[in-house]
């Protein structure tokens, strides 16, 4: 093929292609006008969305500061459980940092080798800490 055919067969932008039918739907417009209302709502909705996911994450990570703050008060005051605060802390971190959840698996995987009786912490700071997130997060689980 030529350079001339090549530069005959290409369409200009907005220029309807060769071979192509004329739109013969006189609702075409009417049809872009709900799409475009479609996506604006859609976009709504996702930016909504977005806004309360950004609020539940800030209340997460501060309600997991918290315990982490309460574990540090605990290892230095014999009145309140340092450890127990410090894993609930963690597992409400986990649910937003994947490395603050790598590094308290790695931390419940040393621990069960070295104490293997704070096996029972690990899980309780657990069951705690996820009623804290779905307390947060309020979600609705129906308890069998």
């Amino acid at each position: 093929m030529a350079a001339s055919d090549a530069a005959s067969t290409r369409t200009k932008p907005g220029a309807a292609k060769p071979g192509a039918k004329p739109n013969a739907d006189a609702n075409a417009d009417a049809d872009t006008d709900v799409l475009k209302a479609n996506r604006k709502a859609a976009r709504a909705r996702r930016r909504q969305r977005r806004r309360s996911e950004t609020w539940k994450r800030l209340l997460l990570r501060l309600t997991g500061w918290f315990f982490i703050f309460l574990g540090i008060l605990g290892l230095v005051l014999p009145i309140l459980q340092g450890i127990l605060f410090l894993l609930i802390g963690m597992v409400i971190l986990g649910r937003i940092s994947p490395r603050v959840r790598k590094w308290r698996m790695w931390a419940r995987r040393k621990a069960r080798e070295r104490y293997p009786s704070w096996t029972g912490k690990f899980e309780e700071a657990e069951v705690r800490g996820k009623y804290w997130i779905d307390r947060i997060l309020k979600t609705n689980r129906k308890k069998a």
